[in-house]
């Protein structure tokens, strides 16, 4: 594909990604979440990504994001979805944008390097961007992916394949009999690339005439020479994609648990074949039945190499700290069609004659072509409310393990992801002030640029829900509280 990058995706890629090593010391790339809150307030304000990329509308961007009254939209917009976003609009400084947009020439050389070795990129604003990566990560949709090969396949329907790098020949043909039956009704191949499992399913469906994504969490750049896929790649039945920078190590930053949610997006049902009960396959099946995103199906085939999938399969029994799991994986013998499962047929059974829908799967239907999305052609974002993700940033993590989306689940919040939010933020307030009371006043104080947006009224509705249920405790002077920090610790 020909990739003549905007000047806006020129400045996200400024915003959001390293280059070489020497800068990986020099500056910090905004996350996904810092990049998220920026251009949610870039286009309240009237901004563009490349705007930034002009020095007269840079010293005008510095000086409207100093002043508090810019923020409230966004604040008000966000700070549901968004747990401590305090930090993160703090973290957004002068001098660390200054730094990262100052590499105009250490990003013309790395375009060259990379689109040398065949790579192409998409921004959220492109046409070829997933959509339904955009649908459910909101504003924790990368702002960048990178690839090579055929942009097209991202278009195609697939069932994704995890697994052990450490399988034994019962998972690898346990692994090659679901691939053959989900090609044989046009279904492509979704997995990570890696040893074992992923490359196992890539391969056999690559040489069976059928297509293949592969999500890597790391060094996408060597990936284009590797000669497992270079003929693939020729051939365009191929495409390798990433959300990481083309040369990133792999595990930096955790790159290869966070691949996991991608390979679930791309994928219509995913099986699990062979996972470790500590191993990114065990977690991204976890991260994946609690965000229900898709059917999961767990392998039971004969192996010793089963025992993350007995656990899966009952629950996470055992699993510590309590999984809360929104949906249920379900069991997958090797003489089942994935496909019938699918589809919900009773006989489930692999035939000659078994066909989906009277014949072959429609491979060119995009994954969410009947969504209606309010997207801005030129930068790309989404301007609805975006989807709250299933885990939280690292940056962004709270002191509770269980994480904010098990909180929904307590009686006091059930369903309302607003009051959650404004449960840890009333804790950032009484942690900030050091102080185990603080009074009614100073918590309105600290909810000023919130009150001028929803008003007064609703914010006392918010303290009064908590008071209701103990989470913010009266004192024996009823205009002072203290904070019950039962699901912040």
């Amino acid at each position: 594909m020909t990739n003549e990058l905007s000047e806006n995706t020129k400045a996200i890629l400024m915003l959001t990604h390293h280059f070489n090593r020497a800068d990986r010391r020099a500056c910090k790339p905004l996350s996904d979440n810092g990049y998220g809150y920026l251009a949610h307030w870039l286009k309240k304000n009237k901004f563009a990504p490349k705007d930034l990329l002009d020095s007269d509308r840079l010293a005008e961007f510095f000086d409207m994001f100093s002043d508090d009254v810019t923020h409230f939209h966004s604040n008000a917009d966000l700070s549901p979805i968004m747990a401590r976003l305090d930090k993160t609009v703090a973290d957004i400084t002068s001098e660390r944008l200054t730094a990262l947009l100052a590499r105009g020439m250490a990003l013309s050389q790395a375009l060259e390097k990379w689109q040398s070795a065949g790579i192409w990129i998409l921004s959220r604003s492109d046409e070829g961007y997933p959509k339904i990566i955009r649908k459910e990560l909101g504003h924790k949709a990368p702002a960048i992916l990178f690839g090579v090969g055929n942009v097209e396949l991202l278009r195609r329907k697939g069932i994704g394949f995890v697994g052990s790098r450490n399988c034994g020949i019962d998972d690898e043909n346990a692994t090659i009999g679901y691939v053959d039956n989900v090609t044989t009704h046009g279904y492509q191949v979704v997995s990570g690339a890696a040893e074992g499992v992923d490359s196992i399913a890539m391969q056999r469906a690559l040489n069976s005439g059928s297509t293949a994504i592969g999500i890597l969490g790391d060094s996408l750049f060597a990936a284009c020479g590797k000669a497992q896929w270079r003929q693939h790649l020729k051939n365009e039945s191929l495409v390798l994609v990433s959300p990481f920078d083309p040369e990133a190590a792999f595990g930096r930053g955790q790159n290869a648990m966070q691949r996991n949610k991608y390979i679930y997006l791309l994928s219509e049902a995913v099986v699990a074949v062979c996972a470790n009960v500590k191993g990114g396959t065990f977690e991204g099946v976890k991260e994946n039945l609690k965000a229900n995103w898709r059917p999961q199906y767990v392998s039971q085939h004969q192996s010793s190499n089963l025992d993350g999938n007995q656990e899966i399969l009952a629950g996470f029994a055992n699993t510590k700290p309590k999984v809360k799991a929104a949906a249920q994986a379900i069991a997958l013998r090797p003489e089942q069609s994935i496909i019938s499962l699918l589809n919900g047929d009773s006989n489930t059974e692999v035939s000659a004659e078994e066909t989906l829908f009277n014949g072959k799967a429609n491979i060119d239907n995009d994954h969410a072509g009947s969504i209606s999305e309010l997207v801005d052609k030129e930068t790309g974002e989404l301007f609805e409310t975006p989807k709250v993700d299933s885990t939280i940033d690292q940056e962004e993590a709270r002191l509770a393990p269980s994480g904010e989306a098990d909180l929904l689940n307590q009686p006091a919040f059930k369903g309302l992801e607003t009051l959650a939010a404004f449960y840890f933020d009333v804790s950032d307030a009484f942690t900030q002030s050091q102080r185990e009371e603080l009074t009614e006043a100073e918590i309105t104080n600290y909810f000023n640029p919130l009150v001028l947006v929803i008003g007064k009224e609703a914010l006392d509705k918010m303290i009064s829900h908590l008071v209701e249920h103990g989470l913010l405790i009266k004192t024996s002077d009823v205009t002072t509280y203290r904070f019950d920090d039962r699901y912040a610790r």
